[in-house]
């Protein structure tokens, strides 16, 4: 793990030239249902009232918002295509668990301040030169654009460590820039979607050859089937610019749906299936795959 070369050979395949991308899928499959920083406000129950009055939102007070957040996360998946090649695929199972912290705070105005720091273990079950970890820290501001029908733009400092063992030195380190617009359209009490885009600038890779921008649109279903149990369609489309390895680029697509169960705030669990295809002008980074899993997560704030 960690040779890179210019025309890697089918044992060294997707996963392990670049595990950095295995961690934004696997990332992808975890569940996301933080409060929105414009709002503060959540759609009331559906009632015979609705159609007369519209969608009835109940407001929460923001000043006793906590602006500390502390979680764990643990998650067992199955892929059928554990390296991410184009041919000779193989099923695998991998574990998935880490820790993470988050920092949220109002500044003056629309202004947020946003901070976050993770580190995570990725272990496979039978390909275990696939194994690595992974630590992320990433701050930023945050601000609110009621204008733009209460759209969020982000504007965040992004770092990124991979390691074969957290004592190791590392085989893979990223800095991006971080720019993206986010909106929450709630159709009614129990429906909603989500439309995100997102750019990311390398502006430091080691090694060099992994050194990319990123350029994704992101759709979000949600549909609430109680106060506990949500149903999620996603769909990503990204684009990866690999400037240093022979002008590479893939583009990248992953249709996914997931049940997630919240029996209290600081408590959730969750299932899902995800598609993966990925098409690059180099046919070796041509793959297809599937993974599927279930999640456990704890949260604190504070």
């Amino acid at each position: 793990m960690g040779v890179l070369v210019f025309a890697p050979t089918r044992t060294q395949a997707q996963t392990l030239l670049d595990p950095s991308r295995t961690a934004r899928d696997t990332s992808q499959s975890l569940s996301n249902d933080d409060e929105s920083v414009v709002g503060g406000s959540t759609a009331a129950e559906e009632s015979s009232g609705d159609s007369d009055l519209g969608i009835q939102m109940l407001l929460k007070r923001n000043e006793n918002a906590q602006p500390f957040s502390l979680w764990v996360d643990s998650s067992g998946f199955w892929t059928d295509n554990a390296a991410n090649v184009s041919t000779g695929e193989t099923q695998d199972y991998f574990y998935a668990g880490g820790v993470n912290t988050a920092w949220r705070y109002k500044l003056e105005g629309r202004y947020y301040a946003d901070a976050y720091l993770g580190q995570h273990w990725y272990r496979y079950d039978s390909m275990r030169q696939l194994d690595y970890d992974n630590g992320e820290v990433s701050f930023g501001l945050l601000a609110a654009l009621p204008e733009l029908k209460d759209s969020i733009f982000y504007l965040h400092y992004y770092y990124q460590r991979i390691t074969q063992d957290i004592t190791d030195s590392s085989i893979y380190d990223a800095q991006q820039i971080r720019v993206g617009l986010q909106n929450a359209i709630q159709i009614n009490a129990a429906n909603s979607v989500n439309i995100g885009l997102t750019s990311s600038y390398g502006v430091g890779t080691s090694p060099e050859l992994l050194q990319r921008h990123e350029h994704a649109l992101q759709l979000g279903y949600k549909f609430r089937v109680s106060s506990q149990v949500v149903l999620s369609l996603s769909y990503r489309l990204a684009y990866f610019d690999y400037f240093n390895m022979q002008e590479r680029q893939d583009v990248n697509q992953n249709l996914g749906a997931a049940v997630t169960y919240r029996p209290c705030v600081n408590f959730e669990m969750g299932a899902g299936y995800y598609y993966a295809i990925n098409q690059s002008n180099n046919a070796f980074f041509d793959y297809q795959t599937q993974l599927g899993g279930i999640s456990v997560a704890g949260k604190l704030k504070f």
